[in-house]
Parts: structure tokens; sequence; C-alpha cells
């Protein structure tokens, strides 16, 4: 087969015409897509990826306190390694002399906006620290991960706290969860020295706090959209109690997987653990991601929705470019670097820079990419098409969209 491109309007069509730049990904057929869109559909595509590598986990290990306790000291013991090796002080407004743990709040806050969860926080102090989101794209993938993030934010907490003098430890546990059905994600950390409470085991990160009557619930008609950095009200800055500022172009999609950053490991831990096998923990989450992509396009109305947002002509038919045209948005969404080896109605080729897709989790977020994307050909085209890897250089994954039979599929 010919390893052609076929036309595709160059992306610097109409320099010099006078026509304003707009900051954006393209589609192969020229559609634009907002700096703020690309940003929200990768966060989605990424959370529905996440939602099924959660699937997976829960296979591996079935038994809910077992595994919500496993992902919890994984994902706490990984936080507290890395926020001591990179200090946040500056990057987070972290002055010198806020000691103890309830900075931790202020990474959280700025983290969990760049990631486009947006909401607030309630209350800062030595004693106690209340955070509440209004959104979360990464509530359809399970309670567990909810816990799990709590006990990474309690681990920057404490590795914050290290690198200043000594204060009061806090107990971080989120009382609400938008994993769990709440309206909110709020997270209370508790100075257990002046708010005295049980003891409990790791995965117990779920509330109630002792001083839930300081709450501060936010009604619905007073809840938020979208994140400071895409609101007029905040002038398209995050501002933080402590006057850190930034702006939208310090966002964090490209350098986040999604809940996948915690979903991942927990498996590769799992592994590591002897809960399963490589072998076996790979084949779940072929199995499981394969069927994901499938369900994505099973009704037909799906796939004209698809054809009709991506601005596929109607002289296309059914062929691999428009699975192509999908990776290449979210690609570009991703900040991953990618090259186009060939784009025509019998094969598309994509030869993508394996750190684009694995920054900040493990390399298998690759794989798991190629597996969904497999199952989705089969139900967005059709089932005469496969994804593949194929020759790939070395640092780069080389993916082949083509028709294929299989008889062992």
């Amino acid at each position: 087969m010919s390893k052609k491109i076929n036309e595709r309007i160059p992306v610097d069509s109409g320099d010099g015409a006078g026509f304003k730049k707009y900051n954006a990904v393209q589609t192969p057929w020229n559609k634009l897509f907002s700096y703020q869109e690309a940003l929200h559909y990768a966060s989605r595509f990424e959370s529905v990826l996440s939602a099924a590598v959660a699937q997976a986990y829960r296979i591996i290990i079935p038994d809910y306190e077992t595994r919500a306790q496993e992902m919890c000291e994984e994902a706490h013991a990984r936080l507290l390694y890395t926020g001591t090796m990179y200090p946040a002080d500056e990057s987070f407004g972290i002055h010198p002399f806020m000691c103890g743990m309830y900075p931790g709040a202020l990474i959280g806050d700025k983290g969990d906006d760049a990631l486009l969860m947006c909401g607030r926080c309630q209350d800062f102090g030595t004693y106690r620290a209340e955070k509440e989101l209004d959104v979360c794209d990464w509530d359809i993938c399970c309670s567990e991960l909810c816990r799990a993030t709590t006990m990474s934010l309690c681990g920057q907490a404490e590795a914050t706290a290290t690198r200043h003098r000594p204060g009061k430890s806090m107990d971080y546990m989120m009382v609400e969860a938008k994993g769990c059905g709440d309206r909110h994600c709020r997270i209370i950390a508790e100075s257990r020295e002046k708010y005295p409470a049980p003891e409990h085991a790791l995965w117990e990160s779920f509330g109630p706090a002792v001083s839930d009557d300081y709450k501060k619930f936010t009604e619905e008609e007073d809840c938020v959209a979208e994140s400071m950095m895409f609101r007029e009200e905040t002038d398209y800055h995050f501002v933080n109690g402590t006057n850190e500022e930034t702006d939208s172009s310090n966002q964090m999609i490209n350098l986040s997987t999604a809940a996948s950053l915690y979903l991942l490991p927990a498996i590769d831990n799992a592994v590591r653990k002897g809960y399963t096998t490589r072998e076996n923990a790979d084949w779940i989450l072929k199995c499981v991601l394969e069927a994901a992509g499938k369900a994505m396009f099973g009704e037909r109305y799906a796939i004209l929705a698809c054809r009709e947002w991506l601005g596929v002509p109607l002289t296309i038919g059914e062929d691999g470019r428009i699975l192509g045209g999908l990776i290449e948005v979210l690609l570009q969404s991703l900040l991953a670097k990618y090259e186009v080896e060939a784009f025509n109605e019998n094969e598309v080729i994509l030869v993508i820079d394996r750190g684009g897709l694995a920054i900040g989790a493990t390399q298998l977020l690759n794989e798991a990419h190629l597996w969904m994307w497999h199952g989705m050909v089969k139900t967005l085209v059709n089932a005469q098409w496969s994804v593949w890897e194929e020759d790939s250089p070395e640092g780069k994954m080389r993916v082949k969209i083509a028709k294929k039979i299989d008889k062992f599929m």
C-alpha cells in the first residue's frame, strides 16, 4: 500500500492574508477547536480511558478494602517521595513562615484548577483546611480513586512540611466525593491535636470530619463550571489566597494522564506484590480497554456525531481516516508530538513520541491508548479495520490503522 498522505490543507494556509491567529488544534479537514475546548476534550477522553483501567484494577484485586488500601498506600508514598524531591514552595505560593501540613491545600487548589477541577479553598489555617470542587471529570472512575487522591494530597502536604520548620500534622479526609454521588468533592484536613478522632486505616480516608459544623457548602447557583483561567470574573487568571498567580498557558492537562496517573501505578504495584502476573494484568487491561473503545461508538448516532464534530467530508466513507483524525485531535490537545506517515483511504500511520502519552505515569499508558483505539475503530469505522503498533523507531510508537483479517482477534 502507498504511504501517501491525501490532500490536507496546510496549517499555515492564510498566513499574510490578514486573518487573526487563534490558539487551537486542527483536524485533518481544517476544523478548529479552541484551546479551551481541546483541554476539555482531552480531559474527558483520558477520564473515560481511566474509568476502564479502574475496572481492570477491580478484576485484578476483587476485594474493595484491599484494593483501596493498596491504591492509597501507593499514591501516598509516591507523592510523598516526589514532593520531597521537587520543592513546590515557589510554584504554589507557599511562604517560608507557613509551617506544617496545611499548605498542602494550596497545592491541591492550584493543581485541581489547572486540571479543570474548579472549586475553591473554603478554609486555610494551622489546624484546619477545607477544599471544595464543583467539577471533576474523574468522578466516573471509582470511589477508590477518590480515596487515593486524598492520600496523594496528604503525601504532598507531608512533603511540604518536611521542607519547612516543623508544624502541625494534619489528617486529610474526603467528606464528600462526586465519585460517590455527592454534589461536590470536599476534603477537610484537621489537626488531631485540636480535633481528636479515632485512628483509621489509610484507605478509610472518607469522613465525617470532627469539625463538620464548620463546613461551608456552596449552593448550586453559586457553583462554577470553569477553572479560573477561563473565567472573566477572575480576569482569566488563577489566583490563590497567597497571591500565587498564573494563567492558561500553565495548564496541566498535557502534564497529566488523568486518573491513570493513580491507576496504572497501582496495577504495577499489584504485579510487584504478586496479586497477579505482568502478563495477566496486561491481558485484563487489553480486554477491558478494547471493550470500552467499542462501546464509545456502539450506537450509530455516536458515529454521525463524531464525523460532524471532526468536520469529516461526506465524500469520505468508512475508512481509518476518521479514527486517525480523532487521534490527531487528542494528540494535539495533549501536546504530544507526532508525525503523519500515511493518511489515505487504505491506511493511516501515525508515529507518536512515547513520552507524549506517558508523562507522569508508566509507559504502559501508550499501550492503553493503543488498545482503546483498536476497540474504537471497530465501531467508529467497521470490524474490518484494526489498530496496531508496527516497526516502531526507538522512543516512538508507530501506530497503523488499516484493514486486517485475524482469526484469533
